[in-house]
């Protein structure tokens, strides 16, 4: 009788110990799926139930169970940080150089590396131990599956499967549309200035430039320029690829017409068209967004694949090349896109200096890449104005960024979709006819850029409607946050961070 009891007491604790390695995997590999979770107890405990009951068959623990938890394994940091996969995510992975790819890990948070050490020694002690029951009848085993499909698990498979999907039929839409120059049918050409300058710049939120408010002198040129300068243009996404795809073509929200596009225009009116870029150069892998650039006129990059790919190059290294532009004698109008690397993480790597010094490293080197991003801007215009040429420079940002912190902690910035910061970003024009600073507060989505730039260079077309800042009247934005068109005005607030000198 006292054997009996102590093979049951045995039992028990070995099933208690596979209890607490099934919970604990559950709890850390759920960090890995995505960060919001609709009813997160009811998720955990399906998933739970999931594990236990299918861990009860030997071949399926090994062959299913096991292969899962690899799988989250290498994706935890990713989710941990941008949440469960989609677009946006997948067109990164394939449209990425070694650069970006290794800059991404290493600014990977350290408090994160704990997470993907536990969950790596959970695995190894789930996979070399031998479960302590095992079920005969196939019921659990088909109720386990069930609860399996319905745990976090379709969030990683699922938008995994679904992001592949509608990368590959986009990508297949683009390369219908750049395999050739299309003719826009513009019916009028009125410019009303020689030189017309597009400035994309890189991950800069509007809240941290002293333009717009922030408390310590960032942009100190742009504080007082004259130009026209809007408070509150909202990006269509919160990467650079979604983001400028549906920026610099037509566009209403999911999807875009890739061939009705802001340099097929300017090239169907007779603008001679320049491409000057710090962003990387894939050859065959090219992003959407290098796509564009191959449809002007010429086309100039710092940095071409393997080649030089992984040199870090200042983006005051574009002046060359843009007084090049601008010298080139020609009677046609110009269209110069300049394509900045801006303030893309990691910040450190970008800056020639960091100006502020500060404790928090991070947010010290993001500022910096401001004041760096300003003294550009004022060169920028000083030659301009040295063509004696009249000229109109149209610059805004991408996407914004996240501040991922706690309290009394040091700053993360990181890309994202919840947050408003992610999209407020900021837009402002020079022209050589500006003569005072004015700005102007008013909500435009930037699903208008491509009206916007009709009405600004002149171009009349069939496919496009020209539209100014004062005719647009946006009461409710919608942005594509990866996966679904949300009310911009239900995200998250995300102040920024301010500074004690």
């Amino acid at each position: 009788m006292l054997k009996k009891k102590l093979k049951i007491t045995f039992k028990n604790k070995r099933l208690t110990i596979d209890l607490v390695i099934y919970f604990l995997l559950v709890i850390v590999s759920t960090a890995a799926m995505g960060r919001h979770h609709n009813n997160y107890i009811l998720s955990v405990a399906v998933y739970f139930f999931a594990v236990y009951t299918i861990s009860g068959y030997r071949y399926f623990k090994s062959f299913v169970l096991l292969p899962l938890f690899i799988i989250t394994w290498i994706y935890l940091p990713i989710g941990m940080v941008y949440g469960s996969p989609n677009i946006g995510m997948i067109a990164s992975l394939f449209d990425t150089t070694k650069e970006e790819t290794l800059e991404f890990l290493s600014n990977i948070p350290s408090d994160i590396y704990p997470f993907s050490v536990a969950l790596f020694f959970l695995i190894g002690i789930f996979a070399c131990r031998k479960t302590s029951y095992q079920f005969k009848s196939h019921v659990p085993l088909v109720i386990g599956l069930i609860c399996l499909c319905l745990s976090p698990y379709k969030n990683l498979l699922y938008g995994g499967y679904d992001s592949v999907t509608d990368y590959f039929v986009q990508e297949k839409a683009l390369e219908d549309a750049f395999s050739h120059k299309v003719n826009l049918e513009v019916q009028h050409v009125k410019p009303k200035y020689q030189n017309y300058i597009v400035v994309i710049g890189e991950s800069m939120r509007r809240d941290y430039m002293s333009l717009y408010g922030y408390p310590t002198k960032t942009t100190p040129y742009l504080d007082t320029a004259n130009g026209l300068f809007l408070n509150g243009y909202i990006s269509t996404a919160p990467n650079t690829i979604t983001s400028l795809s549906r920026t610099l073509s037509l566009s209403k929200g999911l999807t875009y017409e890739p061939s009705i596009n802001f340099i097929n225009l300017a090239n169907s009116a007779g603008f001679k068209s320049y491409w000057i870029s710090n962003q990387g150069k894939m050859g065959v892998w090219d992003t959407p967004i290098t796509k564009f650039a191959i449809l002007s006129d010429e086309e100039h990059f710092l940095k071409n694949g393997a080649y030089d790919g992984s040199i870090n190059y200042q983006d005051s290294k574009l002046l060359p090349l843009f007084n090049q532009a601008l010298a080139e004698s020609t009677q046609q109008h110009k269209l110069i896109v300049v394509h900045l690397m801006g303030s893309h993480p990691e910040f450190c790597q970008r800056i020639k200096h960091d100006v502020y010094g500060l404790e928090d490293k991070q947010l010290s080197c993001y500022l910096s890449s401001y004041r760096e991003f300003d003294q550009l801007m004022k060169k920028m215009v000083e030659s301009l104005k040295m063509t004696k040429q009249s000229y109109s420079l149209m610059y805004f940002s991408d996407h914004g960024l996240s501040n991922e912190h706690q309290k009394d902690q040091f700053v993360y910035m990181t890309h994202g979709s919840y947050h408003k910061s992610n999209y407020e970003v900021p837009f402002f024009m020079l022209s050589s006819d500006s003569h005072q600073h004015q700005l102007v507060k008013k909500p435009v989505s930037a699903y208008h850029f491509l009206s916007l730039f009709s009405d600004w260079t002149g171009i009349t077309s069939e496919k496009v409607a020209p539209l100014s800042i004062e005719q647009i009247n946006d009461k409710n934005i919608k942005v594509f946050n990866f996966t679904n068109m949300v009310n911009f005005s239900d995200l998250a607030p995300d102040p920024a961070v301010k500074i004690s000198r």
